[in-house]
């Protein structure tokens, strides 16, 4: 559930506070807070879900140099913070034009409060708002689930009548909708007090049989039911709504091909086994194919999400959801498995963009019999830390072919030795000093040694990036360009980025 901004900043206590709107005017009326969060870390974006309203005192931000305020600013614009409020420790801290100016250009809503309001008061008020909101939908969920249970026991499961009921309890037209969105029944126009109303928005939530998608419910709501609110409240009728239409659904011979083919993969099967569910499928034993995981703390609401944008961005995809996972099967091009494979990566991070969900990608298995390799390839870059700013929601295997390698290794001693012999000197300075050295020297290293583009990337001016690389090599004992060290630092670098500190083996295991 969700508040609109409009509403927040006219409560009484954040009057109080004297908010002075600089920037995001345009965004106001139509933003929405899920939740109000105190916090003063400039690495957060990743960490939200969108439509937080995000208070602070500025203090870690404005020390940043200007190129690093403005990503902060992008950072929280593209994860939909709903605004970002300044209440600044000293009053007369100036905000930098800049990113006032920066901020209008995302849209980005901001404030500045001239009067001190205590962080803690104003989260817990409007939060405690928020769930209150959540909890009465819940329960108006939860009652007309019983309902429909209660009929479904006694009289069967008829989806027109348990529509019918779902309309007159809420007073918005339901309809259930296949895939392709033709109607499959709809709620009788006149059962409903609220039918006549105009309706003014829909909402809609996938039901599942077994691992397919199988249909959507739609529910088309007047203005005066707020469109959180009914969303909230179709995605909990969904589970009571698809078990009845799990008794009329009948999938087709290839969807339970895929459905058991995908699960074979996961599952290790045999490599004749699966080649045979392959056929089923329509899918030749030799064409190349890759394997993806899917990952999200939410995954039981934004499954349908996902899967909509995966086959609208690559039609010729399948998915299997099993704990929690979903996991996707891609059918490549003979001809140029490996750059079909990029484009589909590009595609998939544009996709995905919008969605709290993370995708590993697997290298390309030349024949559905190493598609499990594929899958194992995948699932093991979990243990990676991530160590490039433009993966967005898409983690590809080939970015950590020298962690994959490594990670092969049986013994964890053997792989802290070597990152002890190739950047110890360096490990040792981090420990002691808690330095970003090694930070500075992998961003050196994954740029190619083009010391210009690291600059750039570490938002330092080139001068200073020079100066750390110079204490770098006295550490590493010389310029590893130098020797023929360069590959072997590298890996030492990415291995040592997961590094707990104080001598603990790396995080490489699978």
């Amino acid at each position: 559930m969700m508040v609109p901004l409009s509403a927040v900043v006219d409560d009484h206590l954040f009057r109080s506070a004297k908010p002075k709107l600089l920037a995001g005017a345009r965004s106001v009326q139509s933003a929405q807070v899920r939740w109000v969060h105190p916090n003063e870390v400039v690495q957060i974006a990743s960490l939200l879900h969108g439509n937080e309203l995000l208070l602070t005192t500025g203090e870690a931000v404005f020390h940043l140099k200007p190129e690093a305020q403005l990503a902060y600013l992008d950072s929280l614009s593209e994860r939909g913070v709903a605004a970002l409020v300044l209440e600044p420790l000293v009053p007369e801290t100036r905000i930098p034009q800049r990113f006032i100016e920066h901020a209008q250009q995302l849209g980005l809503p901001l404030y500045r409060l001239e009067a001190t309001v205590p962080f803690v008061e104003l989260a817990e008020k409007i939060n405690r708002r928020i769930v209150s909101e959540q909890a009465s939908a819940l329960q108006q969920a939860d009652e007309i689930s019983q309902l429909l249970a209660k009929h479904m026991a006694s009289a069967g499961p008829n989806l027109r009548q348990l529509l019918e009921m779902i309309e007159k309890a809420l007073g918005s037209r339901a309809v259930l909708e296949d895939l392709g969105g033709r109607m499959i029944a709809e709620s009788s126009p006149a059962a409903g007090a609220g039918a006549a109303q105009a309706e003014a928005m829909e909402v809609a939530t996938d039901l599942f049989v077994g691992s397919d998608t199988a249909a959507r419910l739609v529910l088309a709501g007047s203005e005066s039911v707020s469109a959180e609110r009914l969303e909230l409240v179709a995605e909990r009728l969904g589970s009571i709504v698809g078990l009845a239409y799990a008794q009329h659904y009948r999938p087709s011979a290839v969807q339970v091909a895929n459905t058991s083919l995908l699960q074979a993969i996961v599952n290790g099967a045999g490599g004749h086994f699966v080649a045979d569910l392959a056929r089923q499928a329509q899918i030749g034993s030799d064409e190349p194919v890759m394997l993806l995981v899917f990952q999200s703390y939410d995954m039981a609401r934004i499954r349908g999400s996902i899967e909509r944008q995966l086959h609208q961005a690559l039609p010729s995809i399948r998915t299997y959801l099993e704990s929690g996972r979903l996991y996707a099967l891609l059918v490549l091009a003979p001809g140029d498995p490996r750059g079909a494979r990029r484009e589909a990566i590009a595609s998939l991070r544009r996709c995905l963009a919008g969605l709290s969900v993370e995708c590993c990608a697997g290298p390309v298995a030349e024949g559905i019999w190493r598609a499990h390799w594929s899958l194992a390839e995948a699932l093991v870059l979990e243990s990676f830390p991530e160590f490039t700013p433009d993966q967005g929601r898409v983690r590809d295997a080939s970015d950590y072919a020298l962690e994959r390698l490594a990670a092969k290794f049986g013994h964890q001693e053997d792989l802290e030795h070597f990152i002890a012999e190739q950047v110890g000197n360096l490990l040792q300075h981090e420990d002691q000093r808690g330095s970003v050295l090694l930070a500075t020297l992998l961003a050196w290293l994954d740029a190619g040694c083009n010391t210009t583009h690291a600059a750039h990337q570490l938002y330092l001016e080139r001068q200073t990036l020079h100066k750390r690389l110079a204490r770098i090599f006295a550490l590493l004992g010389g310029d590893p360009r130098e020797g023929g060290r360069l590959l072997q630092v590298h890996l030492a670098c990415r291995l040592a980025v997961g590094r707990p500190r104080h001598g603990r083996a790396p995080r490489v295991t699978t």
